[in-house]
């Protein structure tokens, strides 16, 4: 036998190998996260209650302290009493430099969730106030899933 066949039928057994150790690992069923339903009717705290999860899962404390230590992005430990929840709305639809806007990926956040995020904002440092309805979002800046779509390259070429 040539070297070459030697290693083919060795890249074989190794690949059968892995499939069947792979294939022996009972699989379990999964279901994605369900979405919390944000309703007009939430108090202010059982919306920041909501919103302490959405900041958890949106991935806010990667760059986000809540407890006054030193991260990439601001300390918002006393921004509930430092900031309007209008203020903290338009920081969270336009983004920064660094911050993408909440309502688009990574986050994409819709309207009732960024109201919820407010609310918890609120708390720290605050009592919250805010409920779903009261954040209008900057024009233009809403749900993405409302959002009018940019025009393709077809359409912008014409």
């Amino acid at each position: 036998m040539k070297g070459g066949t030697k290693l083919m039928i060795v890249a074989v057994i190794v690949t059968g190998l892995y499939a069947w150790f792979g294939n022996s690992i009972p699989q379990s069923a999964w279901d994605a996260p369900k979405k919390k339903v944000l309703t007009p009717d939430m108090t202010p705290k059982k919306l920041a209650e909501e919103g302490r999860e959405i900041f958890r899962k949106a991935g806010c404390g990667v760059c986000h302290s809540i407890t006054g230590e030193k991260l990439r992005g601001a300390d918002l430990s006393r921004v509930g009493a430092e900031r309007d929840a209008e203020t903290m709305a338009f920081m969270l639809y336009s983004g920064t430099d660094v911050m993408p806007a909440a309502n688009k990926p990574p986050a994409n956040l819709n309207d009732s969730e960024i109201t919820a995020l407010i609310a918890y904002l609120q708390s720290l440092g605050g009592k919250p106030k805010v409920k779903i309805g009261d954040i209008k979002p900057p024009q233009g800046m809403g749900d993405v899933s409302s959002a009018q779509k940019p025009p393709s390259q077809k359409e912008a070429g014409k």
